[in-house]
């Protein structure tokens, strides 16, 4: 079996979580099937030139036949796209599908309905007004992508013509991140092409006495759809004994950093993936206080393998992957406070950071490695069988 990973990383400086799944998505197969059985086609949000972004982002041409002479060239079976947008477009569907290859794409997020990918607007909160429009317009008016009219727009008129060529007839197979997502999206795509298949992590290489662990963790992109300011409020009201550090990069960070300023408050900044598992590692708890579903929850996944327990609030993936007072703590937001006075003397503090280790092992790169291949082998019988 021969794969191909596709994926449209972001820009070096906000390295997202599905920038950090594919490494280890490709470390993993290559594991298994060998480097000489796993090809990469990766393009970098760094690579940016405006003019050639409004020509291409219709269906790149380039990256079409690119894909379409890779996969001939080496005889690759299964093309795997992760993002490709802006810059390869949904044309790599249509180039690996040219040349014989099955085509699977994983769900990283919901921008093939939402202009922000996450469902989630600030004026509004969960929001799905653009879902089975042609048009995305109130996503326009909204400004919600990168909060601009113009670059919403154009996002707009993309997904319209996408939409309009069909491009997802290329797409044989697509994995959900979560129960919940593959949920949420059936009514729009079917059940038939949908597959479960969550994001893997390692486990954790050294784990800190427990004893040892202090403070409270926020890693997260530092925008309102993270619940960053929820939880910025939420701590200014609490005693200063309560430590809290961010981890993360933002439009709003210098914003954020002079209005929540205080000594128990440290932001950090973005850090790169090692050093941030350091600081997970180091957490009494991770704070997952997104105000968008999420399709996954890297970081908490991460916390939980390193038997750091999570708050999060009570919608979304985390009830699927939080279990109460178990391996954390779920709420509503107007409970968030609360929670965290609660939290900080919980008695079964030691059971539930080991119940947090246990319950991140369904996560780990072998199991999910081995659910991944069979996906792939279904893929191929189904053609085997045409």
């Amino acid at each position: 079996m021969k794969i191909l990973i596709v994926h449209n990383a972001y820009q070096s400086h906000l390295i997202g979580g599905e920038d950090i799944v594919v490494k280890n998505e490709v470390a993993a197969l290559q594991a298994r099937l060998g480097a000489s059985h796993v090809f990469e086609y990766t393009v970098s949000n760094d690579d940016i030139n405006l003019a050639e972004l409004a020509k291409n982002m219709w269906g790149n041409s380039h990256h079409y036949q690119a894909i379409k002479s890779l996969v001939k060239k080496e005889h690759i079976d299964i093309v795997h796209v992760h993002n490709f947008f802006p810059l390869l477009t949904p044309s790599v569907f249509a180039g690996a599908k040219a040349s014989g290859a099955k085509v699977v794409h994983t769900l990283h997020n919901f921008r093939w309905w939402c202009l922000a990918g996450t469902f989630y607007r600030e004026s509004k909160g969960n929001c799905e007004d653009c879902v089975g429009k042609p048009l995305a317009l109130p996503g326009i008016v909204h400004r919600c992508y990168r909060g601009s009219y113009v670059q919403s727009a154009a996002s707009a008129l993309a997904f319209a013509w996408y939409r309009l060529k069909a491009y997802q007839q290329f797409i044989d197979a697509y994995f959900c991140l979560s129960h919940f997502q593959q949920q949420k999206i059936t009514p729009w795509l079917g059940a038939a092409k949908l597959f479960y298949k969550p994001n893997s992590i390692m486990p954790a290489n050294e784990l800190l006495p427990l004893a040892k662990k202090r403070g409270y963790l926020f890693v997260g992109r530092l925008e309102a759809a993270k619940g960053i300011e929820l939880l910025l409020e939420t701590w200014q009201k609490l005693p200063p004994h309560f430590e809290l550090t961010v981890i993360g990069k933002g439009i709003d960070e210098a914003n954020l950093k002079a209005r929540y300023g205080r000594s128990n408050i440290t932001f950090l900044g973005q850090l790169p993936h090692e050093q941030t598992l350091t600081y997970i590692a180091k957490a009494k708890y991770l704070m997952h206080t997104s105000m968008a579903y999420e399709t996954f929850g890297l970081t908490m996944v991460e916390a939980l393998a390193h038997q750091t327990p999570v708050i999060g609030l009570n919608h979304g993936t985390r009830k699927e992957m939080i279990a109460h007072r178990k391996n954390g703590f779920l709420c509503e937001s107007v409970a968030l406070g609360e929670m965290i006075l609660f939290s900080y003397d919980y008695q079964d503090y030691e059971q539930m950071a080991l119940s947090a280790q246990i319950s991140a092992q369904p996560f780990y790169v072998e199991p999910v490695m081995h659910q991944q291949m069979d996906h792939y082998q279904t893929l191929l019988q189904e053609n085997t069988h045409a």
